[in-house]
């Protein structure tokens, strides 16, 4: 990152530079933040802000190939991560300039007049591929028919529907859980709240939060072809976790429990999107209808989701264990917001 502060502008076309940032030497979360320090990142914002740019464009280009392509192969998967990892860790830098809250919602520079009015803004490219990749088969969610590198699903003919991550309301198969997959749910769900986190480095006086969150309201809208199987997947893998596991007192010291990051994840997406629903003047449903929200017009779907919460609420006070109420403390208040949305 540092070097790239330091050259002059490098041309999109560049591969070979480019593909160092997401090169299969970097393993993890923890290692994009250790080699990509917060300083270098502002230094290559304030030297060399067409760099940062390209940079930003190529990650979110990446991420749409491997959205309308598939991923099939390890070296593939890492990728995808690695430019999730990457954008996770930049978009706080880009959010808290002034000068640079727009680029994400503005065309690309050096394009056509035609090619703008054609093309997306980059943030909405990065929601589909991010929404496209949360069920992309043998990556986020299991394939439902034999594939492989050579054989991949194309990704454009997926009926998300088909791949919701859990049994509840809408879906009553219960897919095998997968450590993997969680794991890389997690991460592509931590880009995603990131950029929901935009609304938090705006100025705190009242214009500046005059308008909703464009990044969630894209999200929710009925353009998001995705939007409904994502929020009935996100709703039905918090209702059937279970924090008890097996009983065991101090079971989370015991067990490495993949669910409980992916839970919590869910739930910040829930927590967020009801609450950027609830400072519109109308709410608007998944499915694109006025008038109130989807848990709020259906009661049997309102009825099973408040059972489910309240049993997750009251399980860790089951047990006098207080290690593991205190370990589950966060998880619990988390609960509590999306509880409310649904008793009203």
């Amino acid at each position: 990152m540092n070097e790239t502060s330091q050259y002059a502008p490098i041309e999109a076309s560049d591969e070979a530079f480019w593909e160092q940032f997401w090169s299969e030497s970097v393993t993890c979360v923890q290692d994009v933040f250790t080699l990509i320090p917060a300083a270098e990142i502002r230094a290559l914002r304030e030297e060399s802000p067409s760099n940062l740019a390209t940079l930003c464009y190529k990650a979110v280009e990446k991420l749409v190939s491997a959205a309308d392509c598939g991923c099939p192969s390890q070296r593939e998967q890492q990728t995808v991560l690695n430019c999730v990892r990457l954008l996770t860790r930049v978009l706080p830098y880009i959010f808290e300039d002034p000068d640079w809250r727009g680029f994400f919602w503005s065309t690309l520079p050096g394009q056509s007049e035609e090619t703008e009015n054609e093309s997306p803004p980059l943030a909405q490219s990065l929601i589909n591929a991010i929404s496209d990749l949360l069920f992309c088969p043998d990556f986020t969610v299991a394939s439902s028919r034999k594939t492989g590198p050579d054989n991949p699903e194309d990704m454009h003919t997926i009926d998300s529907c088909e791949y919701i991550w859990e049994a509840g309301v809408g879906f009553a198969h219960s897919p095998t859980r997968n450590q993997y997959y969680d794991q890389n749910r997690c991460e592509i769900i931590k880009l995603l709240l990131t950029c929901f986190s935009e609304t938090m480095y705006l100025p705190p006086v009242a214009d500046a939060h005059s308008h909703p969150n464009q990044w969630i309201q894209y999200f929710s809208s009925t353009e998001n072809r995705h939007a409904l199987p994502l929020f009935t997947s996100l709703l039905n893998i918090v209702c059937a976790y279970d924090p008890v596991g097996y009983g065991v007192p101090y079971n989370h010291l015991m067990f490495n429990d993949s669910s409980e990051p992916l839970v919590e994840g869910a739930l910040q997406v829930l927590c967020v999107t009801l609450e950027n629903d609830s400072s519109s003047q109308q709410n608007v449903s998944v499915d694109g209808t006025s008038g109130g929200t989807a848990m709020e017009q259906q009661s049997d779907v309102r009825h099973f989701h408040m059972k489910e919460i309240q049993r997750l609420i009251k399980q860790p006070f089951f047990t006098q264990n207080l290690t593991y109420v205190s370990h589950t403390h966060l998880f619990i208040q988390l609960l509590d917001v999306p509880s409310l949305y649904i008793i009203h």
